[in-house]
């Protein structure tokens, strides 16, 4: 899952994916400079919780997290 967050004109991407090594998870983040931070887990929950804790950082910082998330959210059925 992909999260978008937004401070004036500057983006930031963050992300958990499986391990590219196959092994866990990672949590990675891109900054609007560049630079590309990554922090591996074996255990997708405590991995959710650091990404909660960053984005809490992230909006005390001044960052806004952004409507769009992919995937985007089951819509619900037609009436």
């Amino acid at each position: 899952m992909i999260w978008f967050f937004q401070r004036g004109e500057r983006r930031l991407v963050c992300e958990i994916r499986q391990a590219r090594d196959g092994h866990g998870y990672e949590l990675a983040w891109t900054t609007p400079d560049g630079q590309f931070h990554v922090e591996h887990s074996e255990d997708l929950s405590a991995l959710g919780d650091r990404q909660k804790q960053l984005e809490q950082t992230l909006q005390f910082d001044g960052w806004k997290r952004m409507d769009r998330v992919t995937p985007p959210p089951p819509s619900s059925p037609a009436a």
